[in-house]
């Protein structure tokens, strides 16, 4: 069983390398696209639990994607950038951003943001029991 789908938005190689082999060895399902237009274009983007958005290969379209996959949902989004001051931090996740991972990272700390915010959105997401 899958621990979840993740799609990586990213034109760094070595980045995308290493995401997609820590996290398809944690049995994670792991697509890659390389441009936010790919995004925009998704039919379903429910298909995955967590957008991994690279902002330093699209800065000027990041908040916008943030925008419109929040419009569709609650997919988890995590934004990898090289610029780490507060203000581009901020503006990432006031546009639906659930977390900021600043470059370079380790795959130790990347493993573990995907996995606590995919558990999130499932916790949020999940019908709630019935309680008699």
């Amino acid at each position: 069983m899958s621990e979840g789908s993740i799609l990586i938005v990213c034109e760094e190689p070595s980045v995308v390398r290493a995401a997609q082999v820590t996290l398809a060895a944690k049995g994670y399902e792991v697509a890659n696209i390389s441009s936010i237009e790919e995004v925009l274009r998704l039919k379903n983007p429910e298909q995955y639990d967590l957008l991994l958005l690279d902002s330093d290969t699209f800065p000027s379209s990041t908040a916008s994607v943030c925008r419109q996959i929040r419009a569709c949902g609650d997919m988890a989004i995590i934004v990898m950038s090289g610029d780490d001051s507060e203000e581009t931090k901020t503006q990432a996740i006031l546009a639906g951003a659930d977390a900021y991972l600043p470059k370079p990272f380790g795959v130790a700390e990347m493993f573990t943001r995907v996995r606590a915010n995919i558990r999130k959105t499932r916790l949020v997401t999940a019908p709630q029991a019935l309680v008699s």
